[in-house]
């Protein structure tokens, strides 16, 4: 296991409500400059070494990105559901659902959701810059939800667990005949 030195960044931390408030302002602000087309903002946004997955699985670098959003225009509307915001030391991580409204290629619309990463670093001009983001899409769960898992889902729903089995195979009760 590595030993830190004094250049080690910390350990990994929830940010507090200031912090916390700086990156979601950023991300509210790309937000908006996506579905303005807003090229001079999302470029102040992006940091130049940035990485950008579509939930497709198209990864795009900066300057691919500024093409994509200025050619293709495709967000209509986008929604996040609750982030978690997560620091080591200058960069911050979030996680949490996003729902994309698109326009497609043949004029139809699309909607396309699932769960969000993002890594933004402060930058030496104090303002915080994205370098990566990736969506994958919600698709088929083919495995029934842990214990764990339904607990998490539960407190995403704020509700409490559901300690129902999920399948038979999950019945651990024994035939006495």
């Amino acid at each position: 296991m590595p030993t830190p030195t004094s250049t080690s960044p910390g350990p990994v931390v929830v940010a507090d409500e200031a912090v916390r408030a700086e990156v979601l302002a950023v991300e509210a602000a790309r937000r908006k400059a996506l579905l303005e087309v807003d090229l001079e903002t999302l470029d102040d946004l992006y940091d130049e070494s940035l990485v950008h997955v579509h939930a497709p699985g198209l990864t795009h670098d900066k300057a691919q990105l500024m093409e994509h959003v200025a050619t293709r225009q495709a967000y209509l509307d986008m929604t996040r559901g609750p982030l978690l915001v997560r620091l080591v030391g200058d960069v911050a991580i979030v996680t949490g659902r996003i729902v994309n409204r698109l326009s497609s290629p043949d004029g139809t619309e699309r909607i396309v959701a699932g769960p969000a990463i993002q890594v933004l670093r402060r930058c030496e001009d104090g303002r915080w810059r994205f370098l990566s983001f990736q969506m994958t899409p919600d698709g088929e769960h083919i495995w029934p939800p842990t214990e764990s898992e339904l607990a998490s889902m539960a407190a995403e729903r704020g509700d409490e667990p559901d300690s129902t089995p999920t399948d038979s195979s999950t019945d651990t009760t024994e035939d006495a005949s």
